[in-house]
């Protein structure tokens, strides 16, 4: 491969395991002094949606729909803003009889379809298509809405109260994962056929550095088959599937390929997720990320980042995304973000010569 692609090009062609003339840059930017290189001036608050837009068009060649910007640093309703983030800072008690009827709410209101589940999709859409006017060739990758086991434990309040829930009630999580999943599925079905864009990001984390967050039994039980016809459906959309997760996979990863997913990101390489045994184990699946950006990218060296990087495009061999394992975020020195851009670029002079 010599012909140089523009982004759009090597984004579908890497998104089919095809030859580009680079590896393409997929990331999240929440880092400041990145976006004021861009555009030579400061980030404020006032500038950040179009500053931060810019900035991504000009380094990345695709990112996804759910975009931070940077945020005014408050506290409002127990819930705390820091610049390019925000958590709640006080959790509610766990209480068996308030959780049980909220679900039962939840689970005995999905009447199926309707004319507000049409209108959220319709704001969605919209989105997606103006931050895709805003990032021109970058390609932006479509928010999907997987409605598993994460999705249900952030319905809830959280790993802790999902944890007692299914030791107290097993029949209300099995109920509402099921109505849970059955609205993600009509959104899914409700996409229009002639979406712009190539491919949707179903996240849900179900693993953290050491292994998985829950037991695979459960996955397999209430989660895989669910996934499984969700991809499906994407599918019948023209939609490649991007499934993400943090943490380390390896004991369901048969399981997430078999569910027919087409690329996985971010790949923690902190937790253990190895692009070179990845790429060995399933030659067809897409990689996205692998950059580490708990340890590399904030306390490396620029030369330990391109070698680093330039492994990982070489382990992959095709259909690798160069990108970090979660966000290029504000520890992270710009000389560091830089060095991972210019041994990408190298790539290509390098097969050009």
């Amino acid at each position: 491969m010599s012909d140089i692609l523009f982004k759009r090009g090597r984004v579908i062609e890497a998104l089919n395991c095809k030859p580009v003339d680079r590896p393409p840059i997929y990331d999240l930017i929440r880092n400041d002094a990145l976006i004021e290189y861009f555009t030579g001036r400061k980030l404020m608050v006032e500038n950040g949606v179009d500053d931060a837009l810019f900035a991504m068009s000009q380094f990345l060649d695709a990112t996804k729909q759910f975009i931070r910007f940077p945020q005014k640093e408050r506290i409002e309703r127990d819930v705390e803003y820091k610049r390019w983030t925000s958590w709640k800072i006080k959790e509610e008690r766990y209480d068996l009889t308030e959780l049980a009827q909220r679900i039962k709410e939840y689970v005995y209101s999905w009447k199926g379809w309707n004319r507000n589940e049409q209108e959220v999709l319709d704001v969605q859409l919209a989105d997606l298509y103006w931050k895709q006017s805003k990032l021109g060739d970058t390609v932006v990758f479509l928010n999907g809405w997987m409605g598993g086991i994460y999705s249900f434990a952030d319905f809830v309040g959280g790993w802790d109260k999902f944890s007692y829930l299914l030791i107290d009630e097993p029949k209300f999580v099995s109920e509402g994962l099921d109505v849970m999943f059955q609205r993600a599925l009509e959104y899914a079905r409700h996409l229009p056929d002639n979406l712009y864009t190539p491919a949707v990001f179903v996240g849900e984390d179900i693993a953290y550095k050491n292994g998985l967050i829950i037991s695979p039994k459960l996955l397999r039980e209430e989660f895989m088959p669910r996934l499984k016809k969700i991809v499906e459906v994407y599918h019948g959309k023209g939609l490649k599937v991007i499934f993400h997760s943090d943490g380390n996979l390896w004991d369901i990863m048969d399981d997430l390929v078999d569910c027919g997913i087409d690329a996985l990101n971010p790949i923690e390489s902190f937790a253990g997720m190895d692009i070179e045994k990845l790429r060995k184990r399933y030659p067809k699946l897409v990689l996205i990320g692998g950059i580490d950006c708990s340890e590399l990218l904030p306390f490396g060296s620029p030369y330990g980042v391109r070698c680093t990087v330039k492994k990982a495009i070489e382990d992959s061999k095709y259909g690798y995304f160069v990108g970090s394992s979660s966000e290029l975020h504000n520890e992270i020195p710009l000389v560091n973000i830089l060095a991972m851009y210019t041994e990408v670029l190298r790539y290509l002079e390098r097969i050009t010569n």
